[in-house]
């Protein structure tokens, strides 16, 4: 009888157990039970701020000619057309046609256009299309594959919390075609409720490895210190897949909880690289001096992708100490990829040491054009020395036809910012005979608008053919750099 009744008692407490466990997750699917439909709006109007900002950004695409040209092709063009407009103004971040793009999305049964409208509308995180993507999301039936991902990418981009519903929706549904895209979406968008839905997916049995994988990511992104016993514990599992400890390891460091320091630095002795390399992202977040001396370890650790982590956090930390570091780097047999990542941290770091190293290299006979173009790189984005060297180099090398690689690479450099140092070094390129030297230098005249070399481009721009003159006889002939001067001055409100 006595056994009976504990039997009987087992039984009626596991009824319990699994009555409680399906009412959380019940709980937790009614939160999302009733999905959401935004109201439709139109684009944001773009400050003048971000106006000004499109139409220097291609100083060729300034002219009131190109915006009239632009509305045209909206209104008159071709679907290819639009393709390859839409595409540059997305490149760009060009938001002085939102109105146009906005108008065409709604008029266009073109589902690559639309695709493309959305990804401009994401570039620029304007939610005026959020109706529509949350529709798809809702009920993606009647779409194709393409426009189900490209609404997924732009809800993320936009943090649309109304996708929440459909998002969670696809992820409990049994097809897993979009499985990550939503993670990823619900990573985006998402707050501490999500985590805590999230976190009790690990536990499934159905899902494979690639989506726990993802599943990691995803909850790091979330940041939710409310799944951090979780995410430690699978961090330090040695049985668990070493990519979902990884994930889980820089998961806990972006969480910033102080706990999570000793896990991370216990877990670089990880014989695994990919664990090594996320441990490095997650102690990132912390600067005591056990992680500054984990980052130097990692410096030399036998894996190149370990060492690029570490020259990460040496550059967003500002760890000066270790610029010597950096510099024998350079100097040895490293990845080329480590080596350039050490040219762009070094002059970051602004040390004398590594200043005098980089500087070294732009004088340096023996090292060869790429390097000297990625030290160039390096020391302009930074702007604290080399500016002079760099100037001197470029201008040795429209002397010698044998370095037009160099020269094409430190003018690309160089065009992008204005200097009162660069001005000399703008009119020698304009005076060059070779077209691309001559078109990299009027690309430094529009960044820089050099007064000591605007005759050059007025004298330039005069060879440009007349686009009214259909006269062979007359027409002056086709000169690319002529027109794009031309192009320029006008951008410029320059006849």
């Amino acid at each position: 009888m006595k056994r009976c009744i504990l039997i009987a008692m087992m039984v009626f407490a596991g009824i319990s157990l699994f009555a409680q466990e399906t009412e959380e997750e019940s709980q937790f699917t009614s939160i999302y039970a009733e999905k959401k439909w935004p109201s439709a709006k139109r684009p944001q109007t773009p400050s003048s701020e971000k106006l000004n900002a499109a139409a220097q950004k291609n100083i060729e695409n300034a002219t009131e000619e190109y915006v009239e040209e632009t509305k045209d092709t909206f209104s008159f063009g071709m679907t290819s057309q639009i393709e390859t407009l839409m595409q540059s103004l997305t490149a760009d971040e060009d938001c002085r046609f939102v109105n146009e793009a906005y108008d065409l999305f709604q008029e266009t049964k073109s589902p690559r256009v639309r695709e493309l409208i959305l990804a401009y509308f994401a570039k620029l995180e304007d939610p005026c299309l959020e109706d529509f993507a949350v529709e798809v999301i809702n009920e993606p039936f009647d779409y194709r594959n393409e426009t189900i991902t490209a609404c997924f990418e732009y809800v993320s981009a936009v943090k649309t919390k109304d996708a929440i519903p459909g998002i969670v929706a696809v992820l409990e549904s049994e097809d897993s075609e979009f499985f990550n895209y939503a993670l990823t979406a619900l990573g985006q968008t998402g707050g501490t409720q999500e985590a805590l839905y999230l976190s009790d997916y690990i536990d499934r049995d159905d899902l494979t490895l690639a989506q726990r994988q993802q599943l990691m990511r995803v909850l790091g992104q979330l940041k939710a210190v409310e799944t951090w016993d979780k995410l430690s514990e699978i961090a330090q599992d040695t049985d668990e897949n070493m990519y979902v400890r990884a994930y889980a390891a820089e998961a806990i460091g972006a969480m910033e909880v102080p706990d999570s320091e000793e896990i991370l630095i216990d877990l670089y002795e990880a014989t695994e690289p990919i664990i090594r390399e996320y441990v490095v992202r997650g102690l990132s977040h912390y600067t005591s001096e056990n992680t500054r001396k984990v980052i130097k370890q990692a410096l030399k650790d036998d894996n190149y992708r370990v060492r690029l982590e570490a020259l990460s956090v040496v550059e967003s930390q500002n760890i000066t100490e270790c610029a010597k570091d950096l510099v024998y780097h350079c100097k040895t047999k490293e990845e080329t990829v480590v080596k350039e990542k050490c040219y762009k941290v070094l002059a970051k770091l602004n040390t004398a040491d590594g200043n005098e190293y980089l500087v070294s290299v732009l004088k340096d006979k023996k090292a060869g054009d790429s390097a000297k173009a990625k030290v160039a790189a390096a020391l302009l984005e930074n702007g604290s020395v080399g500016t002079k060297e760099i100037v001197e180099l470029a201008s040795s090398t429209l002397k010698d036809d044998k370095s037009k690689s160099l020269r094409y690479a430190l003018g690309k450099e160089i065009a992008k910012y204005s200097r009162s140092e660069f001005a000399g070094l703008c009119s020698e390129y304009l005076a060059s005979k070779d077209v691309m030297t001559q078109g990299t230098g009027l690309d430094m005249f529009a960044t820089g608008r050099y007064e000591s070399a605007r005759k050059a481009v007025q004298d330039l721009a005069a060879l440009a053919p007349d686009e009214n003159d259909t006269d062979s006889k007359t027409r002056k002939p086709n000169n690319v750099n002529a027109t794009k001067a031309k192009k320029i001055l006008a951008g410029m409100g320059s006849k």
